[in-house]
């Protein structure tokens, strides 16, 4: 906890709150971020070339994490009325639950051929135990 910094805090009169927002963050860029999200997984063809369900799982969520870091929740009150957030995390949303079903028949796959315990890798999968031959 030595490192977490935090306060609350308030505008007071005759400062407004919303211009305070504007001057603390670059609005206009954080718009633009959620902006080029939405084009970047709004289409059809989903960005990276994605081989399967799990590597698209992987793009979208290192995207959507990247963008989330650097742009904070800002308040709906203090933002343009065409503010993209919103609309950028229910697409995240949206293609997270779609991609989320393969992602998982993937891993679950990978993960049935691999010994976890003996480091040995199990039938099918083209390598013998240790002390086989």
């Amino acid at each position: 906890m030595r490192h977490i910094r935090a306060f609350h805090g308030e505008a007071a009169p005759p400062t407004e709150a919303g211009s305070l927002l504007h001057a603390a963050f670059d609005v206009d860029a954080i718009a633009t971020g959620y902006r080029s999200f939405i084009d970047r997984w709004g289409g059809s063809v989903p960005p990276g070339g994605a081989a399967d369900d799990m590597a698209l799982q992987l793009l979208l969520h290192t995207d959507w994490l990247e963008l989330v870091r650097d742009a904070p929740y800002l308040p709906a009150e203090h933002v343009p009325e065409d503010w993209p957030a919103a609309r950028a995390e229910e697409l995240f949303r949206e293609l997270a639950r779609r991609c989320e079903p393969g992602a998982s028949r993937i891993a679950d796959e990978m993960l049935d051929r691999i010994d976890l315990a003996g480091g040995a890798v199990t039938e099918g999968a083209g390598v013998e135990e240790p002390g086989a031959g």
